[in-house]
């Protein structure tokens, strides 16, 4: 908004001396007019203008907490710079809980006891179809079996692939189509560092050219979104 503008114009005051030029007016009337314009001049000074309001959140921002976007991004992000290294003393919760503590957001410990065997609760439960990078998945008794069949002139070939996590926790990298979703994750297989893996959440069958692929997944899994510490 730009500031105001006060105009004053006193040429009123000295109209009632009629046939008169207005220097020669009577010395009340001139003055009169000019306490009048000097009034208002002062009011407008005063009042001035209109003090800018808050624009969104940016006037809070040290007091807003972080959206679960940006969080995310923060925990993927941390995720991902750390692909080849060890975090914590090598399981699966370090990782986890050291990228969302980083990103100031809660973590299993703020929703429950945490023991060796216990299901961790990582924040806002999602399904997969609302499924984002930085949610967190936690896992119990999964088993994702891969059969692929290739049929050619001369033969049929079958290749199977099982994939388990008894009891365990990744991040959310990127979210693919058919059920299948791109973590990183560390202690799988036992002693590893943090590596990207794809797993796959949904029964699925797909056919490209002489190949079939079918994924069958069985036992539990939660997907969290993480909130704001």
């Amino acid at each position: 908004m730009s500031p105001s503008r006060t105009v004053c114009t006193p040429n009123p005051a000295f109209a009632r001396v009629v046939g008169f030029w207005p220097w020669l007016a009577p010395l009340d009337d001139f003055v009169e007019a000019v306490s009048a314009c000097l009034s208002v001049i002062l009011t407008s000074a005063r009042i001035g203008s209109p003090t800018p309001g808050p624009v969104g959140l940016d006037t809070r921002s040290g007091d807003a907490k972080a959206s679960a976007a940006s969080i995310g991004d923060q925990v993927v992000g941390y995720a991902r710079r750390q692909s080849g290294s060890r975090i914590g003393k090598g399981q699966c919760f370090d990782l986890a809980d050291t990228a969302l503590r980083g990103a100031k957001a809660k973590s299993a410990a703020d929703y429950g006891k945490v023991s060796p065997n216990a299901d961790y609760k990582w924040g806002t439960p999602v399904t997969l179809t609302t499924l984002r990078p930085g949610d967190i998945v936690q896992f119990r008794n999964y088993v994702y079996e891969q059969v692929v069949v290739t049929k050619t002139d001369k033969a049929t070939t079958t290749d199977e692939v099982d994939v388990d996590r008894p009891h365990h926790t990744a991040i959310v990298e990127s979210v693919g189509e058919d059920g299948a979703v791109t973590v990183f994750e560390q202690n799988a297989p036992e002693g590893s560092a943090v590596t990207q893996t794809v797993l796959y959440f949904k029964d699925s069958t797909t056919t490209s050219g002489k190949r079939t692929t079918t994924i069958k997944v069985k036992g539990t899994f939660w997907f969290f979104r993480p909130e704001a510490d």
